[in-house]
């Protein structure tokens, strides 16, 4: 019998901080922007320069550590983190080493199986990135472009509290999801805001001790941190089932997304002493007093793990269907605003997700841009008073948003508009049965489904004008069979 292992999976997490300028300078840090046009002495480590703390930086940071249950300490410090690279001018990045501005903490995230797991964090602190060298393509040099350089960060670190890839994967998406939702982030991992490295060990069930770590860093997608550890896995379970446990060395990996595999970067991580840290002699120690905690407390906005839950018990959604409404904090909030026009939830819901978000996907504009609140309250309105069939609003909409006009002028325009007419109602079922001798011996046969063409050739034959919820009870009324 095979001997079975347990993986253990901790990840550290790089947030990108939602401010204007860098964490030590008044130099911008905006996307996409020419190489090295936001710079200045501080982030160019020019001789006399000096940092200075921003403030906006430690705000978010602290909000951060609110959102995540983390113990905040009123008392850390900045530390030099030395060590030499073309991306680094100063030859050392400030961080936060023994004295991290806030500990403890953790995210809960939902299992396939519907149970959850408190995954908990060991510590967050704040620090300034580096800067990014482009490399040529077979060319003799790499270019440096410095406007990452100092752009402020969060260090999140998880506990090895994650047992496999799936696991890895939904503790970042909530992290993600929290992050946005409270504005700390935009957490964009195409554009660098998020980046994620993973300790990855196993060690035979039953053992406590933790088997030899390898880290695979620089994970910028999310299906990249779940395919590299799922690799990760494969090949150090096999190598201790052919008996070359040495084989599996503590290292620093790549992922290759190309060929799918982990490749070595560096056979040994640095040490703390290698990295010779110490406070950092230009920043005095960082105060974080309660009031000011208190502050940024009160400012949070609702997590979307406690709307997801209101959703649920409040408006009676399905769990997943909460979770879908709450990944985006404007998909929630366009739905509560629906239902604050007086949509019912469900329809509020529903509406959202399956048109709203449809057209602001179809559009490339943000959801409410896509679909004005107002246009799509006036919509749902017209379907739940059945003046407008589901299925024709549904196959309108695109039309319908992309004019502008208000839903009942739209369809009024077009006699779209369900007409209430008993009488017009009978003669377009009359006219429908003429028609479809197949569906009515089906009917009568017992097969009751087959109204269902008929209830087609109606709305096909009135232009969408007969009310749908009317016309099965009128087509078997008119064949004599009891509804």
């Amino acid at each position: 019998m095979q001997q079975a292992y347990e993986v253990v999976i901790g990840l550290e997490v790089h947030v990108q901080l939602a401010t204007r300028t860098k964490m030590f300078s008044p130099a911008t840090c905006v996307f996409g922007r020419p190489p090295n046009t936001q710079v200045e002495p501080v982030c160019l480590g020019l001789p006399g320069s000096l940092p200075v703390i921003n403030d906006r930086a430690v705000d978010l940071a602290v909000q951060a550590a609110l959102a995540l249950g983390c113990d905040i300490h009123r008392h850390s410090r900045f530390d030099r983190k030395h060590y030499f690279y073309p991306d680094l001018p100063k030859g050392y990045q400030i961080s936060q080493y023994d004295q991290p501005y806030c500990t403890g903490g953790g995210v809960t995230i939902d299992l396939p199986d519907g149970e959850q797991r408190y995954i908990r964090l060991t510590r967050i602190h704040m620090e300034e990135d580096a800067g990014k060298l482009v490399h040529q393509e077979g060319g003799r040099y790499s270019l440096v472009d410095l406007n990452r350089a100092g752009t402020p960060l969060c260090e999140i670190v998880s506990e090895p509290d994650m047992h496999s890839p799936q696991e890895a994967y939904a503790f970042l998406a909530e992290l993600r999801r929290t992050l946005k939702f409270a504005g700390i982030s935009d957490c964009e991992m195409q554009e660098g805001s998020l980046r994620c490295d993973a300790n990855i060990s196993i060690r035979p069930v039953g053992q406590e001790r933790l088997g030899t770590k390898v880290e695979v860093k620089n994970l910028n997608s999310f299906r990249a941190v779940e395919a590299s550890i799922a690799y990760e896995i494969e090949q150090q379970i096999a190598l201790h089932r052919a008996g070359r446990y040495d084989e599996v060395r503590q290292c620093t990996k790549l992922w290759n997304p190309d060929d799918r595999i982990t490749q070595v970067m560096r056979e040994a991580k640095e040490d703390a002493d290698e990295y010779r840290y110490f406070p950092d002699p230009d920043l005095p120690p960082l105060q974080i007093d309660d009031a000011r905690i208190d502050r940024l407390r009160v400012a949070l906005p609702e997590l979307p793990r406690q709307r997801q839950e209101r959703f649920v018990a409040d408006w009676g959604l399905h769990p997943a269907v909460a979770a879908e409404l709450t990944a985006e904090r404007d998909i929630a909030d366009y739905a509560e605003a629906l239902v604050d026009r007086g949509i019912a939830a469900k329809l509020a819901a529903n509406w959202t997700r399956e048109e709203g978000l449809r057209l602001a996907a179809a559009t490339g504009r943000p959801l409410a841009q896509a679909a004005p609140l107002a246009t799509m309250a006036e919509l749902i309105q017209l379907v739940a008073a059945d003046q407008v069939a589901r299925v024709v609003a549904k196959g309108a909409c695109d039309e319908l948003f992309a004019s502008g006009e208000a839903p009942r002028t739209w369809f009024d325009a077009r006699g779209m508009l369900q007409e209430q007419d008993d009488e017009a109602l009978a003669g377009w079922v009359a006219e429908a049965i003429a028609a479809n001798d197949k569906a009515v011996a089906d009917i009568k046969a017992g097969n009751r489904k087959a109204a269902g063409r008929l209830v087609g050739a109606v709305m096909k034959a009135s232009g969408g004008k007969a009310n749908p919820k009317a016309v099965q009870p009128e087509v078997l009324k008119q064949l004599g069979i009891e509804s």
